[in-house]
């Protein structure tokens, strides 16, 4: 029992701790960087940019190291592209906030700090919504 099967779709138990884990971590940023709304609102755009461009890296990592896949192209949304395609998403993310932050007016200290807040508060949820669920279960 590692999943929810919903007719066709399968949902990964890790991936509804990851979603709600993301969640809390997006209202925790949010939250701690309420003071400087102008921040707030390009931390926040950035933030979301870099996790979209990294889960899209992702997910298309895969025709990188098996170009193959391209014969039949609706086995990219099946596929993922394992520990390498994270590993380039990370690094593409952590670009594009870097380059956010260059192109930004605000210190690299208020930067790593509500980033440390959404890293701290997105593994906390991730732990504790796994670990209550399987004693519940």
């Amino acid at each position: 029992m590692e999943a929810i099967f919903i007719g066709p779709f399968i949902i990964k138990y890790e991936w509804i701790w990851v979603f709600i884990s993301f969640i809390s971590a997006y209202f925790m940023m949010k939250y701690k960087t309420k003071t400087d709304r102008e921040f707030q609102q390009f931390f926040m755009d950035s933030v979301i940019n870099a996790v979209i461009i990294g889960f899209i890296t992702f997910k298309l990592s895969i025709v990188l190291f098996q170009p193959s896949i391209l014969k039949n192209p609706l086995l990219i949304l099946y596929s993922s592209g394992g520990k390498k395609g994270i590993i380039i998403g990370l690094v593409l993310g952590l670009i594009y906030i870097v380059w956010k932050h260059r192109k930004g007016k605000w210190s690299l200290d208020v930067w790593i700090r509500s980033i440390v807040y959404g890293i701290v508060t997105f593994f906390i949820t991730f732990w504790l919504s796994r670990t209550l669920f399987f004693l519940i279960v």
